[in-house]
Protein backbone atom coordinates (compact mmCIF):
# COMPACT_ATOMS: atom_id res chain seq x y z
CA UNK A 1 0.00 0.00 0.00
CA UNK A 2 2.81 2.78 1.05
CA UNK A 3 4.18 1.64 -2.50
CA UNK A 4 1.11 2.31 -4.68
CA UNK A 5 0.28 5.69 -2.35
CA UNK A 6 4.52 6.43 -3.44
CA UNK A 7 4.05 6.14 -7.06
CA UNK A 8 1.00 8.05 -7.53
CA UNK A 9 1.99 10.87 -5.39
CA UNK A 10 5.43 11.08 -7.23
CA UNK A 11 8.98 12.25 -6.15
CA UNK A 12 8.93 16.02 -6.13
CA UNK A 13 12.70 16.53 -7.36
CA UNK A 14 14.41 19.25 -5.70
CA UNK A 15 17.43 21.47 -6.45
CA UNK A 16 18.71 21.90 -2.72
CA UNK A 17 19.22 26.25 -3.27
CA UNK A 18 15.97 26.30 -4.68
CA UNK A 19 13.24 24.79 -2.11
CA UNK A 20 11.84 24.84 1.12
CA UNK A 21 13.07 23.09 3.88
CA UNK A 22 9.96 21.57 4.55
CA UNK A 23 9.95 20.49 0.62
CA UNK A 24 12.91 18.65 1.87
CA UNK A 25 12.13 16.86 4.56
CA UNK A 26 8.35 15.54 2.97
CA UNK A 27 10.38 14.13 0.13
CA UNK A 28 13.13 12.61 2.12
CA UNK A 29 10.18 11.23 4.12
CA UNK A 30 8.42 9.40 0.98
CA UNK A 31 11.79 8.23 -0.12
CA UNK A 32 12.74 6.68 3.14
CA UNK A 33 9.29 5.36 3.16
CA UNK A 34 9.51 3.43 -0.60
CA UNK A 35 12.80 2.66 0.35
CA UNK A 36 12.50 0.50 3.47
CA UNK A 37 9.35 -1.45 1.37
CA UNK A 38 11.80 -1.94 -1.41
CA UNK A 39 14.86 -3.41 1.14
CA UNK A 40 12.39 -5.55 2.76
CA UNK A 41 12.37 -7.82 -0.44
CA UNK A 42 14.24 -11.62 0.08
CA UNK A 43 16.69 -10.96 -2.52
CA UNK A 44 17.99 -8.11 -0.37
CA UNK A 45 18.43 -9.46 3.21
CA UNK A 46 21.42 -11.67 2.32
CA UNK A 47 23.72 -11.37 5.72
CA UNK A 48 26.55 -9.73 5.05
CA UNK A 49 29.80 -12.45 5.31
CA UNK A 50 33.79 -12.19 5.71
CA UNK A 51 33.72 -12.47 1.61
CA UNK A 52 31.94 -9.72 1.26
CA UNK A 53 33.38 -5.99 0.23
CA UNK A 54 31.86 -3.00 1.16
CA UNK A 55 32.16 0.29 -1.04
CA UNK A 56 30.54 3.74 -0.01
CA UNK A 57 29.21 6.42 -1.85
CA UNK A 58 31.12 9.47 -0.69
CA UNK A 59 33.15 12.44 -1.03
CA UNK A 60 37.17 12.98 -1.82
CA UNK A 61 39.43 15.57 -2.30
CA UNK A 62 41.47 16.06 -5.39
CA UNK A 63 44.06 18.36 -7.15
CA UNK A 64 43.25 19.83 -10.73
CA UNK A 65 45.36 22.63 -11.91
CA UNK A 66 47.00 22.91 -8.95
CA UNK A 67 43.74 23.74 -6.82
CA UNK A 68 42.24 21.00 -4.14
CA UNK A 69 38.80 20.16 -4.64
CA UNK A 70 36.00 17.78 -3.21
CA UNK A 71 34.13 15.57 -5.17
CA UNK A 72 32.40 12.27 -5.10
CA UNK A 73 33.73 8.47 -5.10
CA UNK A 74 33.11 5.08 -4.97
CA UNK A 75 35.81 3.34 -2.76
CA UNK A 76 36.57 0.29 -0.59
CA UNK A 77 36.97 0.78 2.87
CA UNK A 78 40.60 0.74 2.76
CA UNK A 79 40.34 3.87 0.48
CA UNK A 80 40.58 2.07 -2.75
CA UNK A 81 38.74 3.56 -5.79
CA UNK A 82 36.88 0.79 -7.77
CA UNK A 83 36.54 -2.54 -7.79
CA UNK A 84 38.52 -5.87 -8.85
CA UNK A 85 37.29 -9.45 -9.09
CA UNK A 86 37.09 -12.70 -10.85
CA UNK A 87 33.84 -13.62 -13.03
CA UNK A 88 34.89 -17.10 -10.67
CA UNK A 89 34.34 -15.20 -7.81
CA UNK A 90 30.95 -13.26 -8.60
CA UNK A 91 29.71 -9.88 -6.90
CA UNK A 92 29.41 -9.63 -3.27
CA UNK A 93 28.97 -6.08 -2.30
CA UNK A 94 27.40 -4.27 0.06
CA UNK A 95 26.47 -0.44 -0.73
CA UNK A 96 26.41 2.25 1.90
CA UNK A 97 25.72 5.71 0.85
CA UNK A 98 27.61 8.61 2.74
CA UNK A 99 26.60 11.43 0.65
CA UNK A 100 24.27 13.81 2.25
CA UNK A 101 21.41 13.57 -0.57
CA UNK A 102 20.18 10.06 -2.20
CA UNK A 103 21.77 7.94 -4.62
CA UNK A 104 22.26 4.79 -6.03
CA UNK A 105 25.25 2.79 -8.40
CA UNK A 106 24.56 1.16 -11.60
CA UNK A 107 26.95 -1.24 -12.64
CA UNK A 108 27.55 -0.19 -16.81
CA UNK A 109 27.59 -2.77 -18.80
CA UNK A 110 26.85 -5.64 -16.53
CA UNK A 111 24.26 -8.90 -17.36
CA UNK A 112 22.74 -8.92 -13.66
CA UNK A 113 19.32 -9.81 -11.95
CA UNK A 114 17.26 -6.65 -12.61
CA UNK A 115 16.80 -5.60 -9.38
CA UNK A 116 19.91 -4.82 -8.59
CA UNK A 117 20.71 -2.58 -11.55
CA UNK A 118 21.01 0.74 -9.87
CA UNK A 119 18.60 2.77 -11.41
CA UNK A 120 15.93 4.88 -9.26
CA UNK A 121 12.41 5.60 -10.19
CA UNK A 122 12.81 2.11 -12.82
CA UNK A 123 14.32 -0.31 -10.64
CA UNK A 124 14.04 1.05 -6.93
CA UNK A 125 13.82 4.09 -5.45
CA UNK A 126 17.34 5.63 -4.41
CA UNK A 127 19.41 4.86 -1.83
CA UNK A 128 18.99 7.56 1.26
CA UNK A 129 21.68 9.05 3.04
CA UNK A 130 23.42 6.64 5.71
CA UNK A 131 21.23 3.47 4.45
CA UNK A 132 22.95 0.39 2.74
CA UNK A 133 22.10 -2.47 -0.11
CA UNK A 134 23.28 -5.97 -0.01
CA UNK A 135 24.43 -6.54 -4.46
CA UNK A 136 25.27 -10.26 -5.01
CA UNK A 137 25.08 -12.31 -8.34
CA UNK A 138 26.83 -14.80 -10.60
CA UNK A 139 28.98 -13.37 -13.20
CA UNK A 140 28.66 -14.78 -16.84
CA UNK A 141 30.95 -11.76 -18.23
CA UNK A 142 34.72 -10.61 -17.69
CA UNK A 143 36.14 -7.36 -18.50
CA UNK A 144 35.97 -3.60 -18.02
CA UNK A 145 33.29 -2.26 -16.78
CA UNK A 146 32.40 0.99 -14.82
CA UNK A 147 30.40 1.32 -11.95
CA UNK A 148 28.82 4.82 -11.60
CA UNK A 149 25.51 6.93 -10.01
CA UNK A 150 22.37 6.77 -11.58
CA UNK A 151 20.82 9.31 -9.57
CA UNK A 152 20.67 13.52 -11.01
CA UNK A 153 24.40 14.71 -12.46
CA UNK A 154 25.98 12.67 -9.60
CA UNK A 155 28.48 11.00 -12.58
CA UNK A 156 29.30 14.54 -13.28
CA UNK A 157 30.30 15.25 -9.78
CA UNK A 158 32.58 11.72 -10.09
CA UNK A 159 30.34 9.18 -8.26
CA UNK A 160 31.96 6.47 -10.88
CA UNK A 161 34.51 4.41 -10.50
CA UNK A 162 36.31 1.39 -12.29
CA UNK A 163 34.65 -2.00 -12.40
CA UNK A 164 37.10 -5.05 -13.40
CA UNK A 165 36.17 -8.46 -13.91
CA UNK A 166 39.18 -10.75 -14.36
CA UNK A 167 39.08 -14.54 -15.91
CA UNK A 168 42.41 -16.39 -17.22
CA UNK A 169 42.64 -14.91 -20.59
CA UNK A 170 43.17 -11.39 -19.34
CA UNK A 171 45.61 -12.32 -16.76
CA UNK A 172 47.44 -13.57 -20.48
CA UNK A 173 46.74 -10.43 -22.44
CA UNK A 174 50.36 -8.78 -21.06
CA UNK A 175 53.09 -8.68 -18.46
CA UNK A 176 51.11 -5.86 -17.00
CA UNK A 177 47.66 -4.11 -16.71
CA UNK A 178 47.01 -0.68 -16.18
CA UNK A 179 43.61 0.95 -15.88
CA UNK A 180 43.04 4.48 -16.79
CA UNK A 181 39.57 6.19 -15.11
CA UNK A 182 38.79 9.20 -17.87
CA UNK A 183 36.99 12.31 -16.63
CA UNK A 184 35.76 15.83 -17.73
CA UNK A 185 36.10 18.31 -15.02
CA UNK A 186 34.58 21.61 -14.24
CA UNK A 187 35.14 23.88 -11.02
CA UNK A 188 31.56 25.00 -11.69
CA UNK A 189 28.57 22.78 -9.89
CA UNK A 190 26.82 20.46 -12.69
CA UNK A 191 23.74 21.70 -11.78
CA UNK A 192 24.51 25.42 -12.00
CA UNK A 193 26.12 24.26 -15.40
CA UNK A 194 22.74 22.59 -16.43
CA UNK A 195 20.35 25.79 -15.47
CA UNK A 196 23.16 27.83 -17.43
CA UNK A 197 22.45 25.63 -20.87
CA UNK A 198 18.71 25.38 -20.31
CA UNK A 199 19.02 29.44 -19.92
CA UNK A 200 20.70 29.48 -23.32
CA UNK A 201 24.09 30.28 -21.99
CA UNK A 202 26.91 28.04 -24.91
CA UNK A 203 29.66 26.18 -22.33
CA UNK A 204 27.50 26.27 -19.39
CA UNK A 205 28.95 29.01 -18.26
CA UNK A 206 32.01 27.71 -17.15
CA UNK A 207 35.33 28.85 -16.42
CA UNK A 208 37.30 27.68 -19.59
CA UNK A 209 33.43 28.64 -21.77
CA UNK A 210 34.45 32.59 -20.18
CA UNK A 211 38.07 32.36 -20.90
CA UNK A 212 36.92 31.51 -24.73
CA UNK A 213 34.24 34.25 -24.85
CA UNK A 214 35.86 35.73 -28.04
CA UNK A 215 37.07 32.22 -29.32
CA UNK A 216 36.31 32.66 -33.24
CA UNK A 217 34.43 29.10 -33.09
CA UNK A 218 33.88 29.44 -36.85
CA UNK A 219 36.92 30.28 -37.89
CA UNK A 220 38.36 27.49 -39.96
CA UNK A 221 41.43 25.43 -38.83
CA UNK A 222 43.49 22.33 -38.81
CA UNK A 223 41.37 19.49 -36.91
CA UNK A 224 42.61 16.18 -35.98
CA UNK A 225 40.79 13.45 -36.50
CA UNK A 226 40.96 9.43 -36.54
CA UNK A 227 41.74 7.66 -40.09
CA UNK A 228 42.19 4.08 -41.65
CA UNK A 229 44.80 2.99 -43.48
CA UNK A 230 43.82 1.19 -45.47
CA UNK A 231 47.00 -0.21 -46.76
CA UNK A 232 49.22 -0.14 -43.45
CA UNK A 233 46.07 -1.60 -41.97
CA UNK A 234 45.82 0.61 -38.76
CA UNK A 235 44.61 3.71 -37.45
CA UNK A 236 46.20 7.02 -37.28
CA UNK A 237 45.70 10.59 -37.42
CA UNK A 238 44.07 12.54 -39.93
CA UNK A 239 44.71 16.14 -40.10
CA UNK A 240 42.25 18.55 -42.37
CA UNK A 241 40.70 21.86 -42.47
CA UNK A 242 37.63 22.33 -40.89
CA UNK A 243 35.54 24.53 -38.51
CA UNK A 244 34.64 23.80 -34.90
CA UNK A 245 31.03 25.83 -35.53
CA UNK A 246 30.26 26.57 -32.35
CA UNK A 247 31.08 26.38 -29.03
CA UNK A 248 29.84 22.76 -27.52
CA UNK A 249 27.05 23.11 -24.70
CA UNK A 250 29.85 22.17 -22.14
CA UNK A 251 33.36 23.73 -21.92
CA UNK A 252 34.91 21.75 -19.46
CA UNK A 253 37.77 23.99 -17.35
CA UNK A 254 39.82 20.45 -17.61
CA UNK A 255 40.28 16.74 -18.51
CA UNK A 256 41.07 14.11 -15.91
CA UNK A 257 42.52 10.48 -16.32
CA UNK A 258 42.80 8.56 -12.58
CA UNK A 259 41.96 11.51 -11.25
CA UNK A 260 44.82 13.81 -12.29
CA UNK A 261 44.98 16.86 -14.93
CA UNK A 262 47.88 16.81 -17.43
CA UNK A 263 50.30 19.06 -15.52
CA UNK A 264 50.74 16.71 -12.66
CA UNK A 265 50.08 13.48 -14.86
CA UNK A 266 50.12 9.67 -13.06
CA UNK A 267 54.09 7.89 -14.30
CA UNK A 268 54.11 4.31 -14.40
CA UNK A 269 56.79 2.72 -14.60
CA UNK A 270 57.73 -0.30 -16.86
CA UNK A 271 60.16 -2.13 -17.95
CA UNK A 272 61.62 -2.37 -21.64
CA UNK A 273 60.31 -4.49 -23.78
CA UNK A 274 57.39 -5.47 -21.66
CA UNK A 275 53.94 -5.83 -23.07
CA UNK A 276 51.03 -3.66 -21.39
CA UNK A 277 47.46 -3.57 -21.85
CA UNK A 278 45.46 -0.78 -20.87
CA UNK A 279 42.16 -0.87 -20.04
CA UNK A 280 40.40 2.75 -20.87
CA UNK A 281 37.38 3.54 -19.58
CA UNK A 282 35.20 7.10 -20.70
CA UNK A 283 33.69 7.63 -17.08
CA UNK A 284 33.03 11.81 -18.56
CA UNK A 285 29.85 13.10 -18.35
CA UNK A 286 29.76 14.95 -21.64
CA UNK A 287 33.39 14.38 -23.36
CA UNK A 288 34.24 11.81 -25.91
CA UNK A 289 37.86 11.60 -26.67
CA UNK A 290 40.62 10.67 -29.00
CA UNK A 291 42.91 8.32 -27.80
CA UNK A 292 46.78 9.12 -28.90
CA UNK A 293 49.57 6.35 -28.42
CA UNK A 294 52.43 9.07 -29.82
CA UNK A 295 54.78 6.88 -31.13
CA UNK A 296 53.43 3.90 -29.67
CA UNK A 297 51.40 1.15 -31.76
CA UNK A 298 48.45 -0.70 -30.20
CA UNK A 299 46.23 -3.41 -30.73
CA UNK A 300 42.84 -3.10 -29.98
CA UNK A 301 41.75 -5.95 -27.95
CA UNK A 302 38.39 -5.70 -26.38
CA UNK A 303 35.35 -3.05 -26.88
CA UNK A 304 33.63 -2.52 -23.87
CA UNK A 305 34.05 -6.06 -22.51
CA UNK A 306 33.83 -7.67 -25.94
CA UNK A 307 36.79 -9.03 -27.81
CA UNK A 308 36.93 -8.04 -31.63
CA UNK A 309 39.26 -9.62 -33.88
CA UNK A 310 42.59 -7.41 -32.65
CA UNK A 311 43.20 -3.89 -35.02
CA UNK A 312 46.38 -1.87 -34.70
CA UNK A 313 47.05 1.92 -35.31
CA UNK A 314 48.19 4.76 -32.62
CA UNK A 315 44.50 6.75 -32.83
CA UNK A 316 41.55 5.16 -31.30
CA UNK A 317 38.01 6.83 -30.54
CA UNK A 318 36.32 6.43 -27.28
CA UNK A 319 32.59 7.83 -26.76
CA UNK A 320 31.38 9.04 -23.24
CA UNK A 321 30.70 5.10 -21.35
CA UNK A 322 32.60 3.32 -24.11
CA UNK A 323 35.61 1.52 -23.06
CA UNK A 324 38.06 0.00 -25.42
CA UNK A 325 41.68 -2.52 -23.87
CA UNK A 326 44.43 -1.82 -25.91
CA UNK A 327 47.98 -4.04 -25.70
CA UNK A 328 51.35 -1.73 -26.33
CA UNK A 329 54.61 -3.58 -26.55
CA UNK A 330 57.38 -1.02 -24.56
CA UNK A 331 60.17 0.45 -26.37
CA UNK A 332 63.83 -1.90 -25.57
CA UNK A 333 65.39 1.86 -25.64
CA UNK A 334 64.88 4.13 -22.76
CA UNK A 335 62.10 6.60 -23.09
CA UNK A 336 58.79 8.68 -21.77
CA UNK A 337 55.84 7.69 -23.26
CA UNK A 338 52.74 9.84 -22.97
CA UNK A 339 49.83 8.52 -23.57
CA UNK A 340 46.94 10.99 -24.06
CA UNK A 341 43.12 11.16 -24.50
CA UNK A 342 42.22 14.37 -26.42
CA UNK A 343 38.66 15.74 -26.04
CA UNK A 344 36.59 15.97 -28.33
CA UNK A 345 35.88 19.49 -30.48
CA UNK A 346 38.27 20.49 -28.09
CA UNK A 347 41.64 21.57 -27.18
CA UNK A 348 42.35 19.82 -23.90
CA UNK A 349 43.63 16.58 -23.15
CA UNK A 350 45.01 14.51 -20.19
CA UNK A 351 46.50 11.06 -19.86
CA UNK A 352 48.94 9.44 -18.22
CA UNK A 353 53.25 8.28 -18.76
CA UNK A 354 54.45 5.15 -19.42
CA UNK A 355 58.39 5.75 -18.16
CA UNK A 356 60.91 2.23 -18.90
CA UNK A 357 63.79 4.06 -17.06
CA UNK A 358 63.09 5.57 -13.49
CA UNK A 359 66.35 8.18 -14.12
CA UNK A 360 63.86 9.78 -16.77
CA UNK A 361 62.30 12.90 -16.14
CA UNK A 362 58.65 13.50 -17.60
CA UNK A 363 58.16 16.25 -20.03
CA UNK A 364 56.18 19.35 -19.05
CA UNK A 365 52.81 18.44 -20.99
CA UNK A 366 50.15 21.20 -21.00
CA UNK A 367 46.53 20.74 -20.07
CA UNK A 368 45.47 23.02 -23.50
CA UNK A 369 46.89 23.19 -26.39
CA UNK A 370 46.44 25.33 -29.57
CA UNK A 371 45.33 22.11 -31.71
CA UNK A 372 41.72 21.12 -31.84
CA UNK A 373 39.80 17.75 -32.41
CA UNK A 374 37.24 17.45 -34.69
CA UNK A 375 34.14 15.28 -34.16
CA UNK A 376 34.23 11.15 -33.75
CA UNK A 377 32.68 9.42 -36.82
CA UNK A 378 32.03 5.79 -37.48
CA UNK A 379 35.35 5.55 -38.91
CA UNK A 380 36.52 2.94 -36.38
CA UNK A 381 33.49 0.96 -35.86
CA UNK A 382 33.20 0.00 -39.64
CA UNK A 383 36.61 -1.78 -39.11
CA UNK A 384 35.83 -3.73 -35.98
CA UNK A 385 34.52 -7.55 -36.21
CA UNK A 386 33.40 -9.26 -33.09
CA UNK A 387 35.10 -12.55 -32.26
CA UNK A 388 31.82 -13.89 -30.32
CA UNK A 389 29.06 -12.28 -32.35
CA UNK A 390 25.35 -13.16 -32.25
CA UNK A 391 24.13 -15.73 -33.91
CA UNK A 392 22.76 -15.11 -37.55
CA UNK A 393 18.98 -14.88 -37.14
CA UNK A 394 15.51 -12.80 -38.43
CA UNK A 395 14.44 -10.08 -36.23
CA UNK A 396 11.22 -10.42 -34.72
CA UNK A 397 10.96 -6.96 -33.03
CA UNK A 398 12.52 -4.16 -34.83
CA UNK A 399 12.31 -0.27 -33.04
CA UNK A 400 13.23 3.20 -35.07
CA UNK A 401 15.04 5.35 -32.42
CA UNK A 402 15.62 8.60 -34.12
CA UNK A 403 17.50 10.92 -31.61
CA UNK A 404 15.98 14.56 -30.99
CA UNK A 405 16.98 17.47 -29.80
CA UNK A 406 17.46 20.11 -28.74
CA UNK A 407 14.34 21.49 -28.15
CA UNK A 408 13.34 24.53 -26.21
CA UNK A 409 14.88 24.91 -22.79
CA UNK A 410 17.32 22.12 -23.73
CA UNK A 411 14.86 19.09 -24.25
CA UNK A 412 16.49 15.88 -25.84
CA UNK A 413 13.99 13.42 -26.74
CA UNK A 414 14.04 9.77 -28.26
CA UNK A 415 11.52 9.86 -31.08
CA UNK A 416 10.68 13.46 -30.43
CA UNK A 417 9.32 12.65 -27.13
CA UNK A 418 11.04 13.92 -24.14
CA UNK A 419 10.69 11.62 -20.95
CA UNK A 420 8.87 10.95 -18.35
CA UNK A 421 6.48 9.20 -19.96
CA UNK A 422 5.12 5.65 -19.71
CA UNK A 423 5.29 4.24 -23.20
CA UNK A 424 8.26 2.11 -23.27
CA UNK A 425 9.67 -0.27 -25.86
CA UNK A 426 7.95 -3.25 -25.30
CA UNK A 427 9.82 -6.90 -25.88
CA UNK A 428 9.07 -10.55 -25.70
CA UNK A 429 11.14 -13.07 -24.08
CA UNK A 430 13.36 -14.60 -26.47
CA UNK A 431 13.12 -12.50 -29.29
CA UNK A 432 15.90 -11.27 -31.63
CA UNK A 433 15.47 -7.33 -31.50
CA UNK A 434 16.57 -4.63 -33.28
CA UNK A 435 17.19 -0.84 -32.93
CA UNK A 436 17.62 1.26 -35.47
CA UNK A 437 19.12 4.63 -34.81
CA UNK A 438 18.87 7.63 -36.65
CA UNK A 439 20.71 10.65 -35.65
CA UNK A 440 19.69 14.08 -37.01
CA UNK A 441 20.44 16.58 -34.43
CA UNK A 442 23.87 18.79 -34.27
CA UNK A 443 26.09 16.36 -32.45
CA UNK A 444 27.22 12.78 -31.80
CA UNK A 445 24.96 10.84 -28.76
CA UNK A 446 26.47 7.87 -27.07
CA UNK A 447 23.44 5.21 -26.70
CA UNK A 448 23.67 2.93 -23.45
CA UNK A 449 21.61 -0.33 -23.12
CA UNK A 450 21.50 -1.73 -19.75
CA UNK A 451 21.21 -5.58 -18.87
CA UNK A 452 22.09 -6.86 -22.50
CA UNK A 453 25.12 -6.90 -25.01
CA UNK A 454 24.25 -5.86 -28.44
CA UNK A 455 25.87 -6.32 -31.82
CA UNK A 456 26.29 -3.40 -34.41
CA UNK A 457 25.28 -4.80 -37.82
CA UNK A 458 24.82 -1.50 -39.94
CA UNK A 459 26.05 1.42 -40.40
CA UNK A 460 24.94 4.22 -42.72
CA UNK A 461 23.10 1.26 -44.61
CA UNK A 462 25.79 -1.11 -45.01
CA UNK A 463 25.72 -4.56 -43.63
CA UNK A 464 28.44 -5.90 -41.32
CA UNK A 465 29.36 -8.25 -38.25
CA UNK A 466 30.68 -5.53 -35.84
CA UNK A 467 31.66 -4.98 -32.38
CA UNK A 468 29.49 -6.31 -29.57
CA UNK A 469 28.97 -3.54 -27.48
CA UNK A 470 26.88 -1.88 -24.92
CA UNK A 471 27.21 1.24 -25.66
CA UNK A 472 27.32 2.96 -29.64
CA UNK A 473 28.51 6.72 -30.45
CA UNK A 474 25.70 7.77 -33.04
CA UNK A 475 27.19 10.44 -34.62
CA UNK A 476 25.80 13.61 -36.30
CA UNK A 477 24.14 12.69 -39.44
CA UNK A 478 24.71 8.78 -38.73
CA UNK A 479 22.24 5.54 -39.04
CA UNK A 480 23.54 2.34 -37.70
CA UNK A 481 21.40 -1.24 -36.47
CA UNK A 482 22.35 -2.96 -33.25
CA UNK A 483 20.62 -6.44 -32.67
CA UNK A 484 20.20 -8.37 -29.09
CA UNK A 485 18.66 -11.16 -27.99
CA UNK A 486 15.87 -10.48 -25.31
CA UNK A 487 16.81 -12.71 -22.90
CA UNK A 488 17.37 -11.11 -19.60
CA UNK A 489 13.69 -10.36 -18.60
CA UNK A 490 13.08 -6.95 -16.87
CA UNK A 491 12.86 -3.37 -17.21
CA UNK A 492 16.01 -2.10 -18.36
CA UNK A 493 17.09 1.72 -19.28
CA UNK A 494 17.88 3.08 -22.33
CA UNK A 495 19.27 6.65 -22.92
CA UNK A 496 21.82 9.18 -24.17
CA UNK A 497 24.79 8.66 -21.82
CA UNK A 498 25.33 12.43 -21.91
CA UNK A 499 24.77 13.44 -18.44
CA UNK A 500 22.39 16.79 -19.32
CA UNK A 501 21.18 14.63 -22.40
CA UNK A 502 18.90 12.11 -20.10
CA UNK A 503 18.32 13.89 -17.05
CA UNK A 504 16.77 16.52 -19.79
CA UNK A 505 14.10 13.61 -21.78
CA UNK A 506 16.45 11.20 -23.82
CA UNK A 507 15.70 8.40 -21.90
CA UNK A 508 13.46 5.67 -22.06
CA UNK A 509 12.98 2.13 -21.26
CA UNK A 510 12.81 -1.53 -23.19
CA UNK A 511 10.39 -3.03 -20.87
CA UNK A 512 9.67 -7.18 -21.36
CA UNK A 513 6.28 -7.86 -21.28
CA UNK A 514 6.50 -10.13 -18.11
CA UNK A 515 8.72 -7.44 -16.24
CA UNK A 516 7.29 -6.54 -13.17
CA UNK A 517 6.98 -2.54 -13.50
CA UNK A 518 5.74 -1.87 -9.70
CA UNK A 519 9.10 0.17 -9.07
CA UNK A 520 9.29 2.37 -12.02
CA UNK A 521 7.90 6.01 -11.69
CA UNK A 522 9.43 7.74 -14.68
CA UNK A 523 7.59 10.92 -12.46
CA UNK A 524 10.10 10.82 -9.79
CA UNK A 525 12.91 11.35 -12.27
CA UNK A 526 14.47 15.04 -10.58
CA UNK A 527 16.27 14.67 -7.53
CA UNK A 528 18.31 16.68 -5.30
CA UNK A 529 21.86 17.46 -6.67
CA UNK A 530 25.01 18.13 -5.06
CA UNK A 531 26.63 21.29 -3.96
CA UNK A 532 29.67 20.53 -5.72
Amino acid sequence: MLRRSFLRMGVLGAFVTSVSLDLIRTTRASLRLSWEEFIRQPTFQRPRNRETVVLEIATAPITVLGKTVVRGCIRQLNGQRGFTTSQAKGINLELINRLPVPSSVHWHGLILPNAMDGVPFVTQPPIPPGQSQRIHYSLVQNGTFWMHSHYGLQTQSFVAEPFVILDQEQEMWADRTITVMLRDFSFTPASQILNNVIAGERGGGTAMSKHLADFAWHKPRLLLSQQWDPVKQRFGWKREQGSLMMAPDVVYDALLANERSLDAPEIIDVLPGETVAIRWIAGSAFTSFFLDLGDLNGELLRTDANPVEPITGSVFQLSTAQRLTLRIKVPEEPGVFPLLALGERSNLRCGVVLRNNPKLSAPALAPQTDQWTGRLDFTQDKQLRAQRPLAVRSAENTIPVSLTGPAPKYTWGLNDRFYPYRDPYWVEEGQRVEMVFFNPTPMGHPMHLHGHEFQIIEIDGQPLAGAMRDTVFVPKGGTCRIAFDAIHPGIWAFHCHIAYHHARGMFNVVAYRSSDLSWWNPEGSSQEQLAF
